[in-house]
């Protein structure tokens, strides 16, 4: 069993294990959790093997005790002594911009567009400061251009955002007809002119308070990443959003400063007793149902902003 992310570096990297290791079944958890619930950790420890790509999941432990586990992953982790292979550049002090460059590594994977949309889609524009990979310049001399791997990122993180797991996981099989097969599904194109709206609706919203923007929204789809993102990409603010959903909080903090660290406030809210995780220039967190400006302000006072 493959168990990936959700989002197009998650999808990318899926479709690189499965031309390089075989076809296999496929499994995302749960939109929205970093994590397996009972239900999740029931089906997918039926399984012999378990390979979790993107992904870093507090349950490996557990799925050692019912299977084989191999992991692959470029976000901040600490080993999993009982995986048969825990494959992480993280691990040796090195950070990787997407999963599909540490498969590309991995498994003397070619750089193609896979590997390309993987990167693009976790780093959007900084993906052309990247000075260790050359991988959108090689794209450029096979014609895919940074605005074409943009929008299939676009489209394929459409998916995860109005909380289609099915069709998250359908995307995976898309992906590996061609970067031209994602670009004109049309599905994915409607998804994305309903996400657009929302996400204009509620970056409208948004307060600046001096150099950062704060917005407290409820909205059911999966938008807060994307609603941070724009914020902080395309405003150039630091950004805190927080998400008030029926049964949970979300929360998330991402800046476009690149000396910002983001590492201390993931393990200050796993103090707290939350699910948190993320890289330097990001963190979300999964809270308890208004507990949202709770953590907001425990941030800012770390901050000191």
């Amino acid at each position: 069993m493959i168990i990936h992310h959700w989002d197009t570096d998650g999808i990318a990297s899926a479709a690189i294990f499965i031309k390089k290791r075989g076809e296999d079944k496929l499994f995302t958890p749960k939109i929205g959790n970093f994590f397996l619930d009972e239900g999740d950790f029931h089906t997918v420890a039926k399984s012999e093997r378990i390979n979790i790509l993107d992904m870093n999941l507090p349950d490996a432990g557990r799925l050692c005790e019912h299977a084989e586990v191999y992991i692959y992953d470029h976000h901040r982790a600490e080993r999993v002594d009982c995986a048969k292979e825990h494959y992480n550049p993280y691990l040796r002090g090195e950070h990787y911009p997407s999963c599909t460059t540490v498969l590309m590594e991995r498994f003397e994977y070619p750089p193609d567009y896979l590997v390309a949309l993987g990167v693009v889609g976790d780093l959007g524009p900084k993906a052309k400061e990247l000075k260790r990979w050359d991988i959108l310049k090689t794209m450029e001399k096979k014609g895919i251009t940074y605005d074409m791997l943009k929008r299939a990122a676009e489209l394929l993180d459409s998916s995860f955002k109005l909380m289609k797991r099915d069709e998250v996981v359908e995307n995976v099989h898309l992906v590996l007809q061609g970067l031209d097969a994602i670009l004109s599904a049309e599905h994915l194109q409607k998804n994305v002119e309903k996400i657009n709206a929302e996400i204009d609706n509620w970056v409208s919203k948004a307060e600046l308070r001096g150099h950062y923007y704060f917005l407290k929204m409820r909205s059911p789809y999966q938008l807060i990443s994307a609603i941070t993102r724009k914020l902080a990409w395309e405003l150039g603010k630091p950004a805190i959003v927080v998400n008030e959903k029926e049964d949970r909080d979300e929360f998330y903090i991402r800046s476009p400063d690149a000396n910002f660290n983001a590492l201390p406030l993931i393990d200050m809210a796993k103090t707290m007793g939350y699910r948190a995780g993320g890289k330097r220039e990001v963190m979300g967190a999964i809270l308890p149902k208004g507990e949202g400006d709770k953590l907001a302000q425990k941030v800012l006072e770390v901050l000191k902003w």
